[in-house]
């Protein structure tokens, strides 16, 4: 069987870690896999792990430099850059596209309008403000009827899935040869000028329009945390594409490390530098709809983890797997980080029960598995 995945943007999104790890799995199944990228291929190389596929350019696919044909091209999201191509390139075989954000939200946040008014737009108005890394309102359904099957990282997108084909809903999971539980990277901590006597949050991630309030929480709680008497810092990986700190958040800086864009293959690193993990957010159009890719790492490091009740909380019990939140805002952050602070039981117990959520329930073979079965299916027919 032969497999294309094609990514909306190069190796240094979330995403890549998902199709490399499911490419991997399904190489080990017998599968040949290729990934292509519309520009910078040479990211490959901040990718940790093994590399069991064929990296290429979409440029690459379209000269014919694709070491097969393929029986399964795998779009990975149904954006415009992804769309376009699937379009010049006319590949053979079966198509599926998976689907791992709300794009309806996510465009309509980036143009500041409603969906239900932009669906009535001309195409031709469309065409010219959909930008290529977000999905078209009236293109977007259409590849999804033109498909042959979806995959869904979370059950909730089937909503935007065709109801006349195939649905299979793939979790994201996390390298285990790269995240494991390990001590405290009290190392790196101090060549960042961090106290060990102060507590550490790491968050990963990128700011964007739908994120930006949630991560602007975060913030406020470690700031709130500080004025509170527990010290804590927060080490902030990842790109900034929105604005979200009033008066360029010098009011929290003093407890604030920000690494910038950091390597896929050295998170790990960066991972162990944390007490505890906070996912902000809240249950919504745009997080009741998402896998957060991060959140699979976190829980592979056996640390306790404060996220909001939505997604794969949802699956998840409180005070166990994890401290669950009705809302991950400020003043529940606060509140949830100071109790596991100060209850080095609960601490523990929180520890352990995520990691333990991980082995259970979390794995990139199990996805693959999945990927097979449905391919298989959709080449019986």
């Amino acid at each position: 069987m032969n497999v294309l995945f094609v990514l909306y943007h190069d190796f240094t999104s979330n995403s890549a870690s998902h199709v490399q790890n499911l490419a991997n799995e399904l190489a080990k199944l017998g599968a040949d896999c290729a990934v292509c990228v519309p520009s910078n291929v040479a990211s490959l190389d901040v990718l940790g792990g093994d590399k069991k596929f064929q990296a290429l350019l979409y440029e690459d696919v379209l000269a014919g430099k694709l070491r097969f044909v393929p029986d399964v091209t795998h779009a990975w999201t149904p954006r415009e850059v992804v769309r376009r191509f699937l379009a010049s390139a006319k590949l053979p075989g079966k198509l599926v596209v998976h689907l791992e954000d709300n794009e309806q939200h996510l465009l309509a946040r980036a143009l500041d309008r409603k969906w239900k008014d932009l669906v009535h737009e001309p195409l031709e108005t469309l065409d010219r403000v959909v930008p290529a890394h977000l999905a078209h309102p009236l293109r977007f359904p259409e590849l999804m009827r033109q498909a042959d099957a979806a995959t869904v990282i979370v059950d909730k997108l089937r909503e935007l899935a065709s109801p006349e084909r195939p649905v299979e809903e793939v979790w994201c999971s996390a390298d285990e040869s790269l995240f494991q539980p390990v001590p405290v990277n009290y190392e790196m901590r101090r060549e960042l000028g961090i106290g060990d006597d102060r507590k550490v949050i790491v968050y990963p991630g990128n700011v964007h329009a739908s994120n930006a309030s949630g991560v602007r929480s975060l913030y406020t709680a470690v700031a709130v945390l500080n004025r509170e008497g527990a010290p804590v810092t927060l080490v902030r990986a990842g790109r900034d594409f929105a604005e979200y700190l009033e008066q360029g958040g010098s009011w929290v800086q003093p407890f604030v490390k920000d690494l910038g864009m950091v390597e896929h293959k050295r998170m790990p690193q960066v991972l162990a530098m944390a007490d505890l993990f906070v996912q902000p957010g809240k249950p919504g159009e745009f997080n009741d709809y998402r896998f957060p890719s991060k959140m699979p790492e976190f829980l592979a490091l056996g640390r306790p983890v404060v996220l909001p009740k939505s997604n794969i909380a949802l699956e998840m019990r409180h005070g166990v797997d994890a401290y669950v939140v009705p809302e991950a805002n400020a003043m529940h952050i606060t509140t949830a980080v100071l109790e596991i602070l100060r209850d080095r039981e609960l601490a523990a117990r929180l520890a352990a029960g995520s990691r333990q959520f991980f082995d259970e329930r979390l794995s990139w073979k199990q996805g693959a598995r999945k990927l097979e079965k449905l391919y298989a299916s959709l080449l019986s027919n």
